[in-house]
Protein backbone atom coordinates (compact mmCIF):
# COMPACT_ATOMS: atom_id res chain seq x y z
CA UNK A 1 0.00 0.00 0.00
CA UNK A 2 1.27 3.27 -0.86
CA UNK A 3 1.79 5.95 2.04
CA UNK A 4 1.08 9.51 2.31
CA UNK A 5 1.36 12.07 4.52
CA UNK A 6 -1.29 15.29 4.89
CA UNK A 7 -0.36 18.66 5.92
CA UNK A 8 -3.07 21.39 7.41
CA UNK A 9 -5.21 18.41 7.55
CA UNK A 10 -8.24 20.21 8.84
CA UNK A 11 -10.57 17.59 10.00
CA UNK A 12 -9.17 14.82 7.42
CA UNK A 13 -11.40 15.38 4.21
CA UNK A 14 -8.37 15.01 2.04
CA UNK A 15 -8.13 11.26 4.06
CA UNK A 16 -11.47 10.82 3.75
CA UNK A 17 -11.06 11.06 -0.18
CA UNK A 18 -8.10 8.73 -1.05
CA UNK A 19 -7.75 6.22 1.58
CA UNK A 20 -10.22 4.03 -0.37
CA UNK A 21 -8.66 4.39 -3.04
CA UNK A 22 -5.83 2.47 -1.13
CA UNK A 23 -4.01 5.18 0.29
CA UNK A 24 -2.42 4.64 3.71
CA UNK A 25 -2.37 7.66 5.71
CA UNK A 26 0.76 7.62 7.98
CA UNK A 27 1.08 11.24 9.17
CA UNK A 28 -1.10 13.79 9.59
CA UNK A 29 -0.49 17.53 11.15
CA UNK A 30 -2.74 20.38 12.15
CA UNK A 31 -2.58 23.31 13.75
CA UNK A 32 -6.44 24.17 15.25
CA UNK A 33 -6.95 21.64 18.49
CA UNK A 34 -10.84 21.69 17.87
CA UNK A 35 -10.31 20.81 13.96
CA UNK A 36 -7.94 17.92 15.64
CA UNK A 37 -11.24 16.86 17.49
CA UNK A 38 -12.89 15.96 13.98
CA UNK A 39 -10.39 14.35 12.55
CA UNK A 40 -9.92 12.15 15.24
CA UNK A 41 -13.66 10.84 15.77
CA UNK A 42 -13.47 10.18 12.38
CA UNK A 43 -10.10 8.33 12.22
CA UNK A 44 -8.55 8.17 15.83
CA UNK A 45 -5.63 9.70 16.92
CA UNK A 46 -2.56 7.75 15.98
CA UNK A 47 -1.40 9.36 13.14
CA UNK A 48 -1.88 12.56 13.96
CA UNK A 49 0.15 15.49 15.20
CA UNK A 50 -1.34 18.78 16.34
CA UNK A 51 0.87 21.55 16.56
CA UNK A 52 2.67 24.45 14.53
CA UNK A 53 4.12 22.87 10.70
CA UNK A 54 6.91 25.87 11.88
CA UNK A 55 7.98 23.54 14.64
CA UNK A 56 8.11 20.27 12.15
CA UNK A 57 11.34 18.65 11.68
CA UNK A 58 12.30 15.87 9.41
CA UNK A 59 12.02 13.65 12.54
CA UNK A 60 8.78 14.32 12.98
CA UNK A 61 7.82 12.24 9.72
CA UNK A 62 7.73 9.07 9.39
CA UNK A 63 9.75 7.45 6.51
CA UNK A 64 8.96 5.71 3.24
CA UNK A 65 6.56 8.56 2.09
CA UNK A 66 4.67 8.11 -1.01
CA UNK A 67 2.68 11.37 -1.68
CA UNK A 68 2.47 14.50 0.61
CA UNK A 69 -0.76 16.56 0.16
CA UNK A 70 -1.26 20.20 1.31
CA UNK A 71 -4.30 22.14 1.64
CA UNK A 72 -2.79 25.11 3.20
CA UNK A 73 -4.70 28.51 4.37
CA UNK A 74 -6.29 30.51 1.62
CA UNK A 75 -6.88 33.58 3.76
CA UNK A 76 -3.98 35.98 2.43
CA UNK A 77 -4.84 34.46 -1.05
CA UNK A 78 -8.75 34.66 -1.43
CA UNK A 79 -11.15 37.35 -2.39
CA UNK A 80 -12.57 37.29 1.15
CA UNK A 81 -9.08 37.55 2.58
CA UNK A 82 -6.65 40.23 2.78
CA UNK A 83 -4.55 39.33 -0.03
CA UNK A 84 -1.03 40.07 1.31
CA UNK A 85 -0.33 36.50 -0.71
CA UNK A 86 2.44 34.33 0.68
CA UNK A 87 3.40 36.26 2.38
CA UNK A 88 1.03 36.62 4.82
CA UNK A 89 0.93 34.70 8.31
CA UNK A 90 -1.56 32.47 7.13
CA UNK A 91 -0.79 31.60 3.62
CA UNK A 92 3.16 31.56 3.69
CA UNK A 93 2.88 28.51 5.79
CA UNK A 94 3.45 26.70 2.99
CA UNK A 95 6.74 27.55 2.85
CA UNK A 96 7.82 25.52 5.65
CA UNK A 97 6.02 22.90 4.28
CA UNK A 98 8.33 23.01 1.08
CA UNK A 99 10.98 23.28 3.28
CA UNK A 100 10.31 20.15 5.45
CA UNK A 101 9.60 18.26 1.68
CA UNK A 102 13.10 19.38 0.88
CA UNK A 103 14.33 17.98 4.08
CA UNK A 104 12.97 14.76 2.77
CA UNK A 105 14.23 14.80 -0.28
CA UNK A 106 17.53 15.72 0.77
CA UNK A 107 17.97 12.89 3.05
CA UNK A 108 15.51 10.00 2.16
CA UNK A 109 13.52 8.55 -0.70
CA UNK A 110 11.69 11.38 -2.56
CA UNK A 111 8.03 11.14 -2.15
CA UNK A 112 6.26 10.17 -5.80
CA UNK A 113 4.25 13.11 -5.53
CA UNK A 114 2.86 16.37 -4.08
CA UNK A 115 -0.50 17.85 -4.01
CA UNK A 116 -1.22 21.42 -3.26
CA UNK A 117 -4.69 22.88 -3.14
CA UNK A 118 -5.95 26.44 -2.58
CA UNK A 119 -8.20 28.97 -3.92
CA UNK A 120 -7.66 29.82 -7.67
CA UNK A 121 -6.82 33.23 -6.54
CA UNK A 122 -3.46 31.72 -6.06
CA UNK A 123 -3.07 32.28 -10.23
CA UNK A 124 -2.78 35.52 -9.87
CA UNK A 125 -1.74 36.10 -6.86
CA UNK A 126 0.53 39.43 -6.70
CA UNK A 127 0.23 39.22 -10.37
CA UNK A 128 1.80 35.50 -10.61
CA UNK A 129 4.54 35.71 -8.45
CA UNK A 130 3.61 33.77 -5.45
CA UNK A 131 2.86 30.66 -7.47
CA UNK A 132 5.87 30.98 -9.79
CA UNK A 133 7.80 31.12 -6.56
CA UNK A 134 6.11 27.67 -4.97
CA UNK A 135 6.23 25.91 -9.01
CA UNK A 136 10.02 26.78 -8.64
CA UNK A 137 10.65 25.79 -5.84
CA UNK A 138 9.09 22.70 -6.38
CA UNK A 139 10.87 21.90 -9.59
CA UNK A 140 14.12 22.47 -7.75
CA UNK A 141 13.21 19.36 -5.95
CA UNK A 142 13.09 17.47 -8.69
CA UNK A 143 9.13 17.50 -9.84
CA UNK A 144 7.11 17.92 -12.71
CA UNK A 145 3.98 20.29 -12.15
CA UNK A 146 0.69 20.31 -13.69
CA UNK A 147 -1.78 22.76 -12.45
CA UNK A 148 -4.97 22.00 -12.75
CA UNK A 149 -8.97 23.51 -11.42
CA UNK A 150 -11.46 20.79 -10.22
CA UNK A 151 -14.96 22.17 -9.35
CA UNK A 152 -16.78 20.87 -6.07
CA UNK A 153 -19.98 21.18 -8.53
CA UNK A 154 -18.96 18.79 -10.75
CA UNK A 155 -19.64 16.30 -8.18
CA UNK A 156 -21.34 17.74 -5.32
CA UNK A 157 -24.43 20.65 -5.17
CA UNK A 158 -21.64 23.04 -4.34
CA UNK A 159 -19.75 25.79 -6.57
CA UNK A 160 -15.95 25.54 -5.05
CA UNK A 161 -13.45 25.66 -7.49
CA UNK A 162 -10.05 24.87 -6.49
CA UNK A 163 -6.80 25.28 -7.74
CA UNK A 164 -4.41 21.94 -7.00
CA UNK A 165 -0.77 21.85 -7.93
CA UNK A 166 -0.45 18.60 -9.18
CA UNK A 167 3.53 17.29 -9.21
CA UNK A 168 5.27 13.89 -9.97
CA UNK A 169 8.60 13.24 -9.60
CA UNK A 170 10.59 13.17 -12.76
CA UNK A 171 11.85 9.65 -13.22
CA UNK A 172 7.97 8.66 -12.99
CA UNK A 173 7.22 11.02 -16.43
CA UNK A 174 9.13 8.67 -19.16
CA UNK A 175 7.65 11.00 -22.23
CA UNK A 176 7.37 14.96 -20.98
CA UNK A 177 5.99 16.88 -23.87
CA UNK A 178 4.80 20.49 -23.76
CA UNK A 179 1.74 21.54 -22.50
CA UNK A 180 -1.33 22.95 -25.47
CA UNK A 181 -2.23 26.19 -25.28
CA UNK A 182 -6.06 24.67 -25.17
CA UNK A 183 -8.55 26.38 -22.22
CA UNK A 184 -10.62 23.47 -20.65
CA UNK A 185 -12.90 23.23 -17.38
CA UNK A 186 -9.22 21.84 -16.16
CA UNK A 187 -6.71 24.40 -17.54
CA UNK A 188 -8.21 27.80 -17.39
CA UNK A 189 -7.44 30.51 -19.32
CA UNK A 190 -5.71 32.09 -16.12
CA UNK A 191 -3.71 28.81 -15.99
CA UNK A 192 -2.99 28.73 -19.73
CA UNK A 193 -1.05 32.37 -19.59
CA UNK A 194 0.14 31.52 -16.65
CA UNK A 195 2.21 28.93 -18.06
CA UNK A 196 2.65 30.56 -21.27
CA UNK A 197 4.41 33.24 -19.33
CA UNK A 198 6.48 31.40 -17.22
CA UNK A 199 8.21 28.56 -19.88
CA UNK A 200 10.98 27.94 -17.71
CA UNK A 201 9.21 26.23 -14.88
CA UNK A 202 8.74 22.51 -15.83
CA UNK A 203 5.44 21.86 -16.35
CA UNK A 204 3.95 18.66 -17.37
CA UNK A 205 0.47 18.01 -18.22
CA UNK A 206 -1.46 15.19 -16.74
CA UNK A 207 -4.10 12.49 -19.02
CA UNK A 208 -6.79 13.67 -16.80
CA UNK A 209 -9.94 12.72 -18.49
CA UNK A 210 -13.44 15.16 -18.73
CA UNK A 211 -14.82 15.46 -15.61
CA UNK A 212 -18.69 15.05 -14.86
CA UNK A 213 -20.12 17.85 -16.56
CA UNK A 214 -22.74 18.39 -13.20
CA UNK A 215 -23.21 16.52 -9.89
CA UNK A 216 -26.01 14.20 -9.83
CA UNK A 217 -27.74 15.99 -6.87
CA UNK A 218 -29.16 19.22 -6.15
CA UNK A 219 -29.10 21.52 -3.23
CA UNK A 220 -32.63 19.86 -2.16
CA UNK A 221 -31.52 16.71 -1.99
CA UNK A 222 -28.92 17.08 0.81
CA UNK A 223 -31.38 19.09 3.01
CA UNK A 224 -32.13 17.70 6.51
CA UNK A 225 -35.75 17.60 7.55
CA UNK A 226 -35.15 20.31 10.61
CA UNK A 227 -38.52 20.50 12.34
CA UNK A 228 -40.91 23.55 11.73
CA UNK A 229 -40.12 24.14 15.73
CA UNK A 230 -36.53 23.89 15.71
CA UNK A 231 -34.88 26.80 17.21
CA UNK A 232 -32.92 27.52 14.01
CA UNK A 233 -35.54 28.56 12.15
CA UNK A 234 -35.81 32.53 12.19
CA UNK A 235 -38.77 33.83 13.65
CA UNK A 236 -40.82 35.50 10.96
CA UNK A 237 -40.38 39.28 12.02
CA UNK A 238 -37.17 38.99 11.15
CA UNK A 239 -37.42 36.92 8.00
CA UNK A 240 -39.76 39.83 6.87
CA UNK A 241 -37.48 42.68 7.53
CA UNK A 242 -34.74 40.65 5.75
CA UNK A 243 -36.52 40.44 3.16
CA UNK A 244 -37.83 43.83 2.64
CA UNK A 245 -34.09 45.35 3.12
CA UNK A 246 -33.16 42.79 0.01
CA UNK A 247 -32.19 44.49 -3.56
CA UNK A 248 -35.11 43.87 -5.69
CA UNK A 249 -33.30 41.10 -7.77
CA UNK A 250 -32.95 38.77 -3.96
CA UNK A 251 -36.49 39.60 -3.50
CA UNK A 252 -37.86 38.73 -6.74
CA UNK A 253 -35.63 35.12 -6.76
CA UNK A 254 -37.72 34.85 -3.74
CA UNK A 255 -40.77 35.42 -5.29
CA UNK A 256 -39.48 32.23 -7.91
CA UNK A 257 -38.75 29.92 -5.20
CA UNK A 258 -42.29 30.59 -3.90
CA UNK A 259 -43.16 29.42 -7.24
CA UNK A 260 -41.78 26.61 -6.90
CA UNK A 261 -39.02 27.40 -9.23
CA UNK A 262 -35.44 25.95 -8.43
CA UNK A 263 -36.93 23.45 -6.15
CA UNK A 264 -38.12 25.96 -4.06
CA UNK A 265 -34.84 26.08 -1.92
CA UNK A 266 -31.89 28.32 -2.30
CA UNK A 267 -29.01 29.37 -0.42
CA UNK A 268 -27.98 33.08 1.24
CA UNK A 269 -25.16 35.18 2.45
CA UNK A 270 -25.61 37.91 4.70
CA UNK A 271 -24.37 40.91 3.60
CA UNK A 272 -23.27 44.57 4.50
CA UNK A 273 -24.43 47.05 1.73
CA UNK A 274 -24.29 50.63 2.42
CA UNK A 275 -24.50 50.50 5.71
CA UNK A 276 -27.29 47.42 6.40
CA UNK A 277 -27.46 44.04 6.12
CA UNK A 278 -28.80 42.31 3.50
CA UNK A 279 -29.62 39.01 1.90
CA UNK A 280 -28.48 37.74 -1.05
CA UNK A 281 -29.66 34.52 -2.90
CA UNK A 282 -27.86 31.99 -5.19
CA UNK A 283 -30.08 32.06 -8.28
CA UNK A 284 -29.59 28.42 -9.10
CA UNK A 285 -29.53 25.02 -7.50
CA UNK A 286 -26.70 24.41 -5.82
CA UNK A 287 -25.01 25.99 -2.46
CA UNK A 288 -22.16 28.57 -2.53
CA UNK A 289 -18.72 27.50 -1.61
CA UNK A 290 -19.05 26.94 1.95
CA UNK A 291 -16.62 28.90 4.31
CA UNK A 292 -15.53 28.74 7.97
CA UNK A 293 -18.26 29.84 10.01
CA UNK A 294 -16.29 33.03 11.23
CA UNK A 295 -18.24 36.11 10.89
CA UNK A 296 -21.63 36.50 10.00
CA UNK A 297 -20.75 36.88 5.72
CA UNK A 298 -19.47 33.51 6.18
CA UNK A 299 -22.64 31.34 6.89
CA UNK A 300 -24.60 29.97 4.61
CA UNK A 301 -28.06 30.14 5.10
CA UNK A 302 -30.82 28.05 3.70
CA UNK A 303 -34.12 29.90 2.46
CA UNK A 304 -36.90 27.44 2.41
CA UNK A 305 -39.88 28.34 0.24
CA UNK A 306 -41.86 25.25 0.05
CA UNK A 307 -44.92 26.33 2.08
CA UNK A 308 -46.57 29.72 1.54
CA UNK A 309 -43.96 31.80 2.91
CA UNK A 310 -40.15 31.98 3.09
CA UNK A 311 -38.07 30.51 6.30
CA UNK A 312 -34.78 30.68 7.04
CA UNK A 313 -32.25 29.23 9.05
CA UNK A 314 -28.23 28.17 8.71
CA UNK A 315 -27.23 25.32 7.35
CA UNK A 316 -26.48 22.76 9.07
CA UNK A 317 -23.38 20.56 10.14
CA UNK A 318 -24.31 17.33 8.38
CA UNK A 319 -25.42 19.54 5.15
CA UNK A 320 -21.95 21.09 5.04
CA UNK A 321 -21.14 17.59 4.82
CA UNK A 322 -22.74 16.56 2.43
CA UNK A 323 -21.77 19.47 0.45
CA UNK A 324 -18.53 18.54 0.84
CA UNK A 325 -19.09 14.78 -0.44
CA UNK A 326 -18.69 13.45 3.03
CA UNK A 327 -22.10 12.41 4.64
CA UNK A 328 -21.51 9.70 6.59
CA UNK A 329 -18.54 11.77 8.62
CA UNK A 330 -19.29 11.72 12.59
CA UNK A 331 -20.07 14.99 13.75
CA UNK A 332 -20.16 15.48 17.60
CA UNK A 333 -19.38 19.15 17.81
CA UNK A 334 -21.38 21.97 17.72
CA UNK A 335 -23.19 23.23 14.71
CA UNK A 336 -20.13 26.34 14.16
CA UNK A 337 -17.47 24.14 14.74
CA UNK A 338 -19.00 21.65 12.19
CA UNK A 339 -19.96 24.49 9.90
CA UNK A 340 -15.88 25.87 10.71
CA UNK A 341 -14.53 22.52 9.89
CA UNK A 342 -16.19 21.45 6.67
CA UNK A 343 -15.65 24.97 5.23
CA UNK A 344 -12.11 25.22 5.70
CA UNK A 345 -11.94 21.55 3.91
CA UNK A 346 -11.48 20.33 0.32
CA UNK A 347 -14.40 18.51 -1.11
CA UNK A 348 -14.35 14.76 -0.89
CA UNK A 349 -15.56 13.01 -4.21
CA UNK A 350 -13.12 16.06 -6.00
CA UNK A 351 -10.19 15.00 -4.65
CA UNK A 352 -10.59 11.23 -4.82
CA UNK A 353 -11.39 12.19 -8.56
CA UNK A 354 -8.22 13.70 -8.96
CA UNK A 355 -5.80 11.34 -7.08
CA UNK A 356 -6.96 8.35 -9.05
CA UNK A 357 -6.36 9.77 -11.99
CA UNK A 358 -3.31 11.69 -11.76
CA UNK A 359 -1.42 9.03 -9.29
CA UNK A 360 -3.68 6.10 -9.10
CA UNK A 361 -0.80 4.51 -11.53
CA UNK A 362 1.70 4.78 -8.36
CA UNK A 363 -0.66 2.44 -6.56
CA UNK A 364 0.47 -0.21 -9.08
CA UNK A 365 2.98 -3.00 -7.78
CA UNK A 366 4.39 -3.26 -11.59
CA UNK A 367 4.56 -0.27 -14.71
CA UNK A 368 2.38 0.62 -16.48
CA UNK A 369 2.33 -1.03 -19.87
CA UNK A 370 1.81 2.44 -21.57
CA UNK A 371 3.97 5.84 -20.22
CA UNK A 372 1.93 8.53 -18.69
CA UNK A 373 1.14 10.99 -21.12
CA UNK A 374 2.81 14.36 -19.94
CA UNK A 375 3.72 18.04 -21.91
CA UNK A 376 6.83 20.09 -20.40
CA UNK A 377 6.17 23.74 -20.81
CA UNK A 378 9.51 24.42 -22.24
CA UNK A 379 10.19 22.29 -25.22
CA UNK A 380 13.82 22.98 -24.84
CA UNK A 381 13.90 21.25 -21.84
CA UNK A 382 15.41 17.77 -22.71
CA UNK A 383 12.99 15.06 -22.24
CA UNK A 384 15.24 12.11 -21.81
CA UNK A 385 17.32 14.12 -18.46
CA UNK A 386 13.95 14.87 -17.12
CA UNK A 387 13.05 11.24 -16.72
CA UNK A 388 16.30 10.59 -15.63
Amino acid sequence: MVRFAEFFSGIGLVREAIEPLGWECVFANDIAPEKARMYTDRFGSNHLLVDDINRLTLSDLPDDLDLLTASFPCIDLSLAGNRRGLAGEHSGTVWPFLDLTADVVSNRTAPKALLLENVTGFVTSHGGRDLEEVCQRIGELGYLIDLVVVDAKWFTPQSRPRLFVVALRQDLVPCPLPPTDDVTRLRTAAIRSFQASHRGIAFFESSLPEPPQRAPKRLVDVLERVPANDESWWPEDRVNALRDAMHERHAFRIGELLLGKRDGVATMYRRVRRGRTVGELRSDTIAGCLRTANGGSSVQFLVDCRGDRPRIRPLTGLEYARLQGAGDFPINVGRRQAQSGFGDAVCVPAVSWLVDNAFGFLLQELPRSEPVQTRFADERLDPVAAGS
